[in-house]
């Protein structure tokens, strides 16, 4: 074929539409989740006995472990675990491949969607969000504070502010936020939030800026 008659053909798309969640569905789900609940129990007790040994780094050390689980059976353990370590997690999030939590006072609301690879910190994530692969929410966008000049940075105090992504956000793969993301918003892929991006908006760019309200 003519390259320049290949430029011409409309571009394949192939569409998933949502699938509706039938009562017996759930229901049967419900049963696998209670399942995993008891066979994160190890995890655990492990991972209590290392918070008392390690402290706050023994959160990480289990995010990190528990994040190499692949398939749908490593999804319920990260659920099992989560919902009783995070300060909030909801029945049904789906926590991808890899994906690892810095901070126990995180928060993930109902139905949220975490990708493959992500790292999240102090953050709220709102119901019905999804994350894209890659995506790095920190821990707002001043981690360290000033100390004496010339001390290392790893001297120097640290200090953590909550970044809330609202209810319904999509953010686009490799993107990085640093503030609040708006309900219903569109972060694009490899946007860097440094600044509130406001509800149903679509923001793009490096540093990311809104370029539509929805």
């Amino acid at each position: 074929m003519n390259p320049l008659d290949a430029a011409t053909l409309p571009a394949q798309v192939i569409r998933h539409e949502a699938r509706q969640r039938s009562p017996a569905l759930v229901a049967i789900k419900r049963c696998i989740q209670s399942a995993f609940g008891l066979w994160v129990l190890p995890r655990l007790i492990a991972y209590c006995v290392g918070r008392g040994l390690l402290g706050r780094r023994a959160f990480m050390a289990a995010s990190e472990s528990i994040a190499r689980k692949s398939g749908i059976w490593g999804v319920y353990l990260r659920q099992a675990f989560y919902r009783r370590t995070l300060a909030y997690c909801g029945q049904d999030v789906y926590f991808g491949w890899l994906s690892v939590f810095s901070m126990p006072e995180a928060r993930v609301g109902e139905r949220a969607y975490i990708g493959r690879f992500c790292s999240i910190g102090f953050a709220d994530i709102g119901d019905m969000v999804m994350l894209a692969d890659h995506v790095q929410i920190l821990s707002g966008g001043h981690e360290h504070t000033t100390g004496h000049p010339g001390d290392p940075i790893h001297a120097q105090a640290q200090q953590y502010r909550q970044v809330r992504i609202g209810r319904g956000a999509w953010i686009g793969a490799g993107a990085v936020i640093m503030a609040d993301v708006g309900e219903g918003t569109i972060v694009g892929a490899g946007a860097v939030v440094t600044k509130s991006i406001p509800a149903h908006s679509i923001a793009v760019g490096v540093p990311a800026r809104v370029v539509q309200s929805l």
